[in-house]
C-alpha cells in the first residue's frame, strides 16, 4: 500500500498544517492566566488516592473519568500550570483531527478541512483546551462515539467498502470479513460512548440522539428487508437483516450499561441529589442566543457588539447549506443522489446539535444549572455543519468560508486579549500575600479552590473558612487567637458567605479594615487584631414586625451608638409565616431627620442553607427561620446626630415592596418600617 499516494498528498498536506495550527493556538499563553476555581477543584479531586476519587464528597455531580486520568497525568508530568493544562490541549488537538477525518468521510475533503478549520479557530474550543477540566476530553469521546456510530450504521469509509464487498461475494470468508468489520466498529462505539459517560453525565443527552439514529436505522433496515432490497442507509447491508438490526442496537446499549454499571448507583444518587433552588432557568431566547455566541464567537466577545456577527453567521450557514443541496432540483440522477446524501448528512448533524441542547433546556426548567460548556459534546455537529455548508466547489463557498473564519478569528482575538474576561487572578492574590504576610498572620478564603494549589507559597497559614452563622465566631476565636493580622479573601462567584457574616464580625469587633485591595475576581480585606473575641448578639431582643403575613421580623439587635465614620451593624431574625413562591430582599436604611439617606444596603433574605425565601420549607423549623446580618457604612463620614433605622421588604424580581404591620411608627408609604434609632456621637 502506498500511504502517500498522489491522491492523498493534496489532502494530507493542508490537514497536517491545520493540525499544527490547532496545536500552536492551544499552546499559546497556556500558563499565562491563573488557575481558577474549577481548575483548582479538578486538581484537588485528582490529588486524592485514585481508588477514593469516585466517592469523594467534592465530586458532587461529576463522574470520575477525567479526575482519574488527571491523577495519572500529574504523576507522570507534574503539577505546573502548563503541565496540568496540557492534558486538555492533547484532547483538543485530537478532537479537531477527528473532525477533519469525520468530515472527509461524510462529505469529502473540503468538508473535512473546513470543519477542522472552524474548530481550530473556535474560541470555545481553544478556551477549554486551556483549562484543567473535562470538557475537551468529553468532546473528543463524544465525537469519537458519533463517528464510529456513523461508520457502523452508514458505513462511508473503508470499513463500509469491506462490508459491501463481503456482502456482494459468495463464500464464507467474505461474509466473515463483513462481520468482523461490524463487530470492531460496534465495540469501538460501545467503548468510546462509555468513556464519554465516565467523563460527563450529560453524555446521556448524546445517547438520546444516538438512540434516535439507531431507531431510524432499524426501521430503514426492516423496510429494506420487507421490500426485498438492500438497505439504502447501511454500508453493511448484507450483514443487516430485519432481526440483526435490532440485535446490534440491543447489544450496543447493553454493552454501554454493563461497562458503566460500576458507576451507575453513584451516578443516580449524584444526579438525584443535585439541586440549587437559588438558580433560575434561562429563557428560551436567551438560551438560544447565548449558546450560539458561545459556540461561535465565544463568550469573551462583548455581547453588546456581537449581534451583527451572530446574525451574519446564521445567514452564512444557511446560504452555504442551500448551495450544497440546491442540485436536488436538477434532473441528473448522479447529482440528485449527491444532493440527497448531503441532505441526510445535514439532518444527521442538525439532530446531533439540536436534540442534546433541547433535552438540556427541558431539564434546566426543573434543575437550573446552566453553562454552555456542559453541552460541548454537541458542538462538533455545528462545525461539521459549517464544513458541509462550504463543501461545494466554487468561489461563493470559498468566500463564505473565509468570512466565517474571519469572524471566528475576531472572537479568538478577544479570548486572548480581553482582560475583562480573563480568569480570576488567584496567582496575583497569592504573590501579594506572599510578600505581605508573616507566619504570625492568618489568611482566610471563602472558597477552597484554587488556593489549596497556591497556599504553600504564602508564609501565613491559609484556611478555607466554611461559614456557618452559628459557629463562625467560635472558629475565629480559636484560630485567629494571638495572630497579628487577619486577611479575608472573597471571590466574586462565591456563595459561601452571602450574608456577609465574616466582614460583619470583623468590622463589629476589630473595626474597619486597615487595608483593602482588589484583584481580578477577588477582594482582600486586612484587619489588625488586638486579642478581640468575636460573637453575634446573644438572645436578640424580641420585636414583632409582620411583613404582609409572609415574613415576621421577630428578633433585632443593632449598634445604637456610633463613632464618627464608623459603620453601623444590624442583626435580624426572620420567621416564615406562610409559604411563598417569591424571593424577597430587605433594604436597610439609615435616614437623617431631614430625610437624607445616609446608608443603604439591600440583600436577599437567606436561611441557614442560603436558600432564598421561595425555597424555605414551611414545615421545617430548622430552615423556615434565619438570622441575617448587615453592615451599614455611612456615605457622609462627617455626619453627627440621630439616624432612623428603616427596613423595607420587597420582591427581588419586581422591586415591589410589601406592607409592614405591627409597627409603632411607619412612614407614609406604609412599607418603610422604622425599627430603631442610632446616634452618631460627636468627637470628644
Amino acid at each position: 500500500m502506498n500511504f502517500l499516494s498522489k491522491s492523498k498528498i493534496p489532502f494530507l498536506l493542508p490537514a497536517s498544517l491545520l493540525i499544527l495550527l490547532v496545536f500552536v493556538l492551544r499552546l499559546y499563553r497556556l500558563d499565562f492566566q491563573s488557575i481558577w476555581w474549577d481548575e483548582g477543584h479538578s486538581i484537588q479531586m485528582a490529588s486524592a488516592p485514585i481508588t477514593q476519587i469516585p466517592t469523594l464528597p467534592g465530586m458532587d455531580v461529576h463522574p470520575p473519568g477525567f479526575f482519574a486520568t488527571l491523577h495519572i497525568w500529574m504523576g507522570l508530568f507534574g503539577r505546573s500550570e502548563f503541565a496540568l493544562r496540557y492534558l486538555s490541549v492533547a484532547f483538543g488537538v485530537l478532537t479537531v483531527a477527528l473532525l477533519i477525518r469525520f468530515g472527509r468521510e461524510t462529505g469529502g475533503k473540503r468538508m473535512g478541512l473546513w470543519a477542522g478549520s472552524f474548530a481550530a479557530l473556535s474560541p470555545f474550543y481553544v478556551a477549554y483546551a486551556q483549562e484543567v477540566r473535562m470538557y475537551a476530553m468529553v468532546t473528543f469521546f463524544a465525537t469519537a462515539s458519533v463517528y464510529f456510530l456513523w461508520r457502523l450504521l452508514f458505513g462511508t469509509g473503508k470499513s463500509a467498502q469491506a462490508g459491501r464487498r463481503a456482502g456482494g461475494q459468495v463464500g464464507r470468508g467474505a461474509g466473515e470479513q463483513g462481520r468482523y468489520v461490524v463487530v470492531v466498529l460496534l465495540l469501538l462505539y460501545v467503548f468510546l460512548t462509555t468513556l464519554a459517560l465516565y467523563t460527563h453525565y450529560f453524555t446521556l443527552f448524546l445517547l438520546a440522539f444516538e438512540n434516535l439514529v439507531w431507531l431510524v436505522w432499524i426501521f430503514s433496515a426492516r423496510q429494506s428487508t420487507v421490500n426485498g432490497q438492500r438497505s439504502a442507509v447501511s454500508g453493511h447491508s448484507s450483514f443487516v437483516t430485519r432481526h440483526s438490526s435490532f440485535v446490534l442496537w440491543a447489544f450496543s446499549q447493553a454493552g454501554i450499561l454493563l461497562f458503566f454499571a460500576p458507576q451507575l448507583f453513584l451516578a443516580a444518587r449524584q444526579i438525584g441529589d443535585y439541586a440549587n433552588p437559588n438558580l433560575q432557568p434561562p429563557g428560551l431566547l436567551y438560551y438560544i442566543v447565548h449558546n450560539w455566541q458561545a459556540c461561535t464567537l465565544g463568550l469573551t466577545f462583548d455581547s453588546a457588539n456581537a449581534q451583527p456577527y451572530l446574525w451574519a453567521l446564521v445567514a452564512i450557514l444557511l446560504l452555504g447549506l442551500s448551495l450544497v443541496i440546491r442540485p436536488l432540483s436538477f434532473a441528473n440522477s448522479q447529482i440528485r443522489k449527491f444532493a440527497n446524501s448531503q441532505i441526510r448528512h445535514s439532518l444527521f448533524l442538525t439532530a446531533w446539535l439540536i436534540i442534546p441542547l433541547t433535552l438540556y433546556f427541558i431539564v434546566l426548567q426543573q434543575r437550573p444549572s446552566y453553562e454552555p460548556r456542559y453541552m460541548m459534546l454537541a458542538t462538533p455537529a455545528l462545525f461539521l455543519l459549517f464544513g458541509l455548508a462550504f463543501s461545494a466547489k466554487g468561489w461563493i463557498s470559498n468566500l463564505l468560508g473565509v468570512a466565517t473564519a474571519i469572524i471566528l478569528l475576531a472572537g479568538l482575538g478577544s479570548y486572548y486579549s480581553n482582560e475583562a474576561f480573563f480568569k480570576d487572578d488567584a496567582e496575583g492574590v497569592t504573590q501579594w500575600l506572599a510578600a505581605e504576610t508573616t507566619p504570625d498572620d492568618i489568611v482566610y478564603v471563602d472558597v477552597p479552590h484554587p488556593f489549596h494549589y497556591y497556599a504553600e507559597r504564602i508564609s501565613a497559614p491559609t484556611r478555607y473558612l466554611f461559614v456557618d452563622i452559628h459557629t463562625a465566631a467560635d472558629t475565629l476565636n480559636q484560630e485567629a487567637l494571638g495572630k497579628n493580622r487577619l486577611y479575608w479573601i472573597t471571590w466574586w462567584g462565591s456563595d459561601t458567605d452571602p450574608r456577609g457574616l465574616i466582614s460583619y464580625l470583623l468590622r463589629k469587633q476589630a473595626g474597619p479594615p486597615t487595608a483593602e485591595k482588589q484583584f481580578r475576581g477577588y477582594r482582600v480585606e486586612q484587619y489588625t487584631l488586638a486579642g478581640q473575641s468575636f460573637s453575634l448578639p446573644d438572645d436578640l431582643p424580641s420585636v414583632e414586625i409582620n411583613f404582609d403575613n409572609v415574613l415576621l421580623l421577630d428578633g433585632l439587635a443593632y449598634s445604637k451608638i456610633l463613632s464618627p465614620g464608623e459603620a453601623g451593624w444590624v442583626t435580624l431574625h426572620f420567621t416564615q409565616l406562610s409559604p411563598t413562591d417569591i424571593n424577597y430582599k430587605i433594604s436597610l436604611r439609615l435616614r437623617a431627620p431631614d430625610g437624607r439617606l445616609l446608608a443603604q444596603v439591600d440583600k436577599p433574605i437567606l436561611n441557614d442553607r442560603h436558600f432564598q425565601t421561595a425555597a424555605w420549607p414551611i414545615e421545617d423549623p430548622a430552615l423556615n427561620q434565619a438570622v441575617n446580618v448587615y453592615t451599614l457604612p455611612l456615605n457622609e463620614p462627617d455626619y453627627r446626630g440621630p439616624l432612623t433605622l428603616e427596613a423595607v421588604v420587597y420582591n427581588a424580581a419586581t422591586g415591589d415592596s410589601i406592607a409592614a404591620y405591627n409597627v409603632s411608627t411607619t412612614n407614609d408609604d406604609f412599607v418603610s418600617a422604622q425599627i430603631g434609632e442610632i446616634t452618631v456621637k460627636s468627637e470628644e
